[in-house]
């Protein structure tokens, strides 16, 4: 009886360890705008503002489709169908020229996501953060990703990839949409 025991107490033994606990994180350093209210909810400052400057009812119901569909892309979290509907609606916008109705802005994020640890870097139990330089671009797609500093093992990629799969609206500048290029970090951790 008391082989069985052993035997069950290393087989768990063995199976914890192959499978470690591993997390991700993502952060991007966007400065926020002077005299913002730092206290505004998490859920409130991911949400896209209403239509605050003139517009025509034709930019107008743009805009709330537009805000209606970036709210479907957060709670989805970025579902494949919601995240066409949002591209959709900002490629719509762009091909009538139609000026977003906000004040000027930083990039509004919709959907961040986390990168995947590989097989690689879990065996090898790597921890370390990867800082990424990131190019949002206006028509809401993501450009340029470069990598500042390097963990190996496949991990670079997956930040990169991650990177590439946030859902954002982009910045505004003078009542249109521009590119902005930031910085993003990538934390890996093995517990």
């Amino acid at each position: 009886m008391r082989d069985k025991n052993s035997w069950l107490v290393f087989l768990v033994v063995v199976i914890l360890c192959c499978c470690a606990n591993v997390a991700a994180q993502v952060r991007i350093e966007l400065e926020p705008k002077q005299g913002t209210n730092e206290k505004k909810s998490y859920a409130l400052r991911r949400q896209i503002p209403e239509a605050t400057l003139p517009c025509t009812p034709e930019v107008k119901t743009w805009w709330d489709a537009l805000r209606d569909a970036g709210d479907a892309v957060r709670q989805s979290r970025g579902s494949d169908g919601d995240r066409k509907k949002f591209a959709a609606l900002l490629e719509e916008g762009a091909a009538k020229s139609f000026k977003p109705p906000v004040e000027d802005r930083k990039p509004l994020f919709l959907v961040q996501v986390e990168p995947r640890f590989t097989e690689d870097g879990r065996r090898h139990r790597i921890n370390g953060t990867i800082r990424l330089r990131v190019e949002f671009r206006a028509d809401g797609t993501v450009g340029e990703v470069t990598p500042k500093n390097s963990l190996g093992h496949g991990l670079d990629e997956a930040a990169v990839e991650a990177a590439r799969k946030a859902v954002f609206l982009p910045a505004i500048e003078n009542g249109e949409f521009v590119s902005f290029t930031t910085q993003m970090e990538m934390s890996f951790h093995v517990y």
